[in-house]
């Protein structure tokens, strides 16, 4: 499984589609749908309405262990006054974290550059 996390609007769908060779149907937008797609994009927002994610997610992982999962960060920027969207945020940085220790390699896509911040492929 690889990560890959960024900020909104930086080019994370665009860089996991060119670099795999990929066309808009091949990405699910749910870990659901994902059991036959090579990508999910919208991790975080799919995250707000699964309280048992990293159950689903692990579930993912077995079925198509070679899946592609592109996460938003949000842990960043100006801290939400709502209480459901600090939870919301810390529960999306807890799920990254430990599909983090799951995946061969992480990257963060920043202004469509990638950066790699694990590879098990050295």
């Amino acid at each position: 499984m690889t990560l890959i996390i960024g900020g909104i609007g930086q080019g994370k769908l665009d860089y996991a589609k060119r670099i795999l060779h990929l066309t808009d149907e091949d990405v699910a937008q749910n870990p659901e749908d994902a059991q036959q797609k090579p990508v999910v994009a919208e991790l975080s927002q799919w995250i707000r309405t699964h309280e048992d994610a990293r159950e689903l997610l692990d579930l993912l992982i077995v079925k198509n262990p070679n899946v592609v999962l592109i996460c938003n960060e949000v842990g960043c920027g100006v801290v939400p006054m709502s209480t459901e969207e600090r939870q919301w945020r810390e529960h999306v940085g807890r799920i990254c974290t430990y599909l983090a220790t799951k995946a061969k390699c992480v990257e963060r896509i920043f202004c469509g550059i990638p950066m790699v911040l694990k590879s098990e492929d050295v």
